[in-house]
């Protein structure tokens, strides 16, 4: 009658912590959670995103400048200078009297301005704004590719929720099924129908239950932690499931249509064909250094406040054309080409990798996704057969045709059945949506809620 009693404070108590998250403060001011909601948030507020978006600009930026290397480049020029003393330079006139010229001030101020275009450098400036708007292209297929995998992360994260808040429910209800199993045997054995060893068995069987109570409610909160932490929940926000899961469209059985979706749409392919075409241009600018610098300019200099000695003019304008060759660097210029041809070869190599890669993420996903499908047929059916041969098991063992033995197992065997139905269904769902990540979309896509059966009884 101790352990009774004991149960009977300290059940309730158990079910009312596993039945909240450490962090509820009110259930009145909770915030129900859907999955989309779950999607939307992460995709919108999760850190990784706001990293790749932030990569993103900064190629955006890059591509702007690179293009700016095409047009003619200006540049002005100060020069001031202070002597000790200013110098003079005697020179004789017509009529033999010398007189001191100024040649140079005690302060000299020069300045310049000069327009330059490049020649043959026109050909490494287009190569490397083609070269910085694939970056670009790279950049928005990686932001894309990590608002997907956050996306769908999201999702997983809520089914993981989900999956483990059942699995409470149900453990919860096992507990207390097994609870008043408990008290049942001590009044049979009051009244000699029952052995001390059969009501021994019923004590264990509900400490086990009250173990897998426990444990089941740590998973729970290891599970809710994740989730916020992936939809960046504030710390006094209370948040609460909706109980209902999306309802499913059946995706195409053509496998090979799938494939062909993914290599088309999926980033990673994309950005593996992107990359190979960076290579190319990498190769180009690599040869790009063999060409000589051909630039046309035109110059102006002033001379500022001293006097111009010697016939020198305060302002001169000139142009020309310069021409600069590296002809020997040590033979850096062939190791870059011999790189670039490497790294060529490695690009090419990638993306072939990426598109076996894509193609077995399909296969795998769409078999994991009809395995499911069977799974929670045969759970469905399980779970209203076990409930049944308990119900049936409850009479009999109260008739004394079944043992104490037979009622425990009978009873877990339901809770066993129940639980195997809400995780077939959150696997379902989980590969559904790993299906539609496989095949190239960017979000998990599913019709409006549909009411979830009843998991406990």
């Amino acid at each position: 009658m101790i352990r009774c009693k004991l149960n009977s404070c300290l059940l309730p108590l158990l079910l009312g912590i596993a039945g909240s998250p450490l962090w509820a403060k009110d259930a009145a001011n909770q915030r129900i959670l859907t999955l989309q909601d779950a999607v939307n948030r992460a995709v919108t507020s999760n850190p990784t995103v706001e990293q790749a978006q932030a990569e993103m600009d900064a190629a955006t930026e890059r591509k702007r400048s690179a293009w700016t290397n095409i047009g003619p480049r200006v540049s002005a020029s100060y020069n001031e200078a202070h002597f000790e003393d200013e110098v003079n330079v005697p020179l004789p006139d017509k009529n033999g009297d010398v007189n001191l010229i100024k040649f140079r001030d005690d302060v000299t101020k020069t300045g310049s301005l000069m327009i330059s275009q490049p020649v043959t450098g026109l050909y490494a400036a287009v190569q490397y704004g083609r070269f910085s708007n694939m970056q670009q292209d790279l950049s928005f297929e990686a932001l894309r590719q990590t608002k997907r995998d956050v996306a769908f992360q999201a999702a997983e994260a809520f089914l993981n929720a989900y999956q483990a808040q059942e699995q409470l429910e149900i453990t919860a209800a096992s507990l207390n099924a097994a609870k008043r199993q408990y008290e049942d045997a001590l009044a049979i054995q009051r009244v000699g129908r029952l052995s001390q060893g059969d009501v021994l068995k019923f004590q264990l069987a509900l400490s086990q239950a009250e173990t897998r109570a426990a444990q089941a409610r740590t998973t729970k909160e290891v599970a809710f932690a994740m989730l916020r932490q992936m939809v960046q929940a504030k710390d006094d926000e209370n948040l609460a499931l909706d109980q209902n899961l999306p309802k499913l469209e059946e995706e195409a059985t053509d496998i090979e249509k799938g494939i062909e979706q993914a290599l088309a749409q999926r980033p990673e392919a994309k950005r593996a064909e992107i990359a190979t075409e960076l290579a190319d241009y990498n190769k180009d600018l690599a040869y790009a250094q063999f060409i000589p610098s051909v630039n046309v300019f035109k110059k102006w200099d002033r001379n500022f406040g001293e006097v111009a000695g010697l016939g020198a003019e305060k302002e001169t304008a000139y142009y020309g054309i310069s021409v600069t060759w590296d002809i020997w660097s040590n033979g850096s210029s062939i190791f870059a080409v011999r790189e670039a041809m490497a790294n060529k070869q490695k690009a090419e190599a990638t993306r072939v990798s990426a598109t076996d890669g894509v193609k077995l993420d399909v296969i795998q996903a769409w078999q994991n996704f009809q395995a499911t499908k069977q799974s929670l047929k045969f759970a469905q059916t399980g779970v209203a057969q076990a409930e049944e041969a308990y119900r049936i098991d409850q009479t009999r063992f109260k008739n004394g045709q079944i043992s104490a033995t037979d009622l425990i197992f009978s009873e877990s065997a339901k809770s066993t059945a129940q639980g195997t139905r809400v995780s077939a269904e959150t696997q379902y769902l989980l590969w559904h949506f790993r299906l539609q990540r496989s095949i190239g979309k960017d979000l998990p896509q599913a019709q409006a809620s549909q009411a979830p059966a009843s998991t406990a009884s």
